[in-house]
């Protein structure tokens, strides 16, 4: 039963979600991390929270607009993603 229950949710998950990124005209990415960065495994030197966001959109040919502060009108948008860092500042 607990197998199922986590069939259900991915199939679930697939069907609503997939679509909204395959899509998506417009894509947001509010880099909202206080200038977090850290050491990237692969060699890339340190990099900021958004860069594996930006690559793996840029590698699907997806076009997206990065900003630091969050636009007052989003309806421009199909998808919006936010970077919060790696670690409290409180």
């Amino acid at each position: 039963m607990k197998y199922l229950t986590k069939s259900v949710l991915m199939t679930l998950w697939l069907l609503l979600f997939i679509p909204a990124f395959i899509s998506a005209q417009q894509v947001l990415l509010w880099d909202n991390d206080n200038g977090s960065d850290f050491l990237d495994p692969e060699g890339s030197g340190y990099v900021g929270c958004q860069y594996k966001i930006q690559q793996a959109l840029t590698a699907n040919g997806i076009t997206y607009n990065t900003v630091s502060t969050l636009p007052v009108d989003l309806s421009g948008y199909d998808v919006v993603f936010v970077t919060l860092g790696i670690y409290c500042l409180g």
